[in-house]
Formats: C-alpha cells, sequence, structure tokens
C-alpha cells in the first residue's frame, strides 16, 4: 500500500487494502486517514515517504 502511494497527496488506498492495514500504518506513523468507508482516503506522513524512497532503492540497489 506504500509503495503505491502518489507523492504525500490526499488519495483513495488501493483496491483490497483492508482497514486492518490502514490502522496498522497509521498506527506506525507512515499515514493520516480521513473519512469513513468508501470515502476513506490516505496520504504519506514524512516519515511514510522517507520510508518508501528508502525502500525503493534498496529495492533498486538489489536488482544490480
Amino acid at each position: 500500500m506504500l509503495h503505491s502511494a502518489d507523492g504525500m497527496a490526499w488519495q483513495s488506498p488501493p483496491k483490497g487494502t483492508s482497514l486492518k492495514t490502514l490502522n496498522e500504518a497509521e498506527e506506525q506513523g507512515f499515514i493520516l486517514i480521513r473519512g469513513e468507508f468508501q470515502k476513506r482516503q490516505f496520504r504519506l506522513t514524512e516519515l511514510g515517504s522517507n520510508y518508501v524512497e528508502r525502500d525503493k532503492r534498496r529495492l533498486e540497489a538489489r536488482k544490480l
């Protein structure tokens, strides 16, 4: 879910993302959540954005 985020803008979660997954990411400080049910949206926090960028670099390095 974090890797599918389009920057730090508010966006709908990817199809199939459970409420449990969203809540866990919010508890860890990676995202903020707003709205309810089908109108739920999330956005990355600075911590979440840094984590995703670091993880993307790690995955790219593994491919080399």
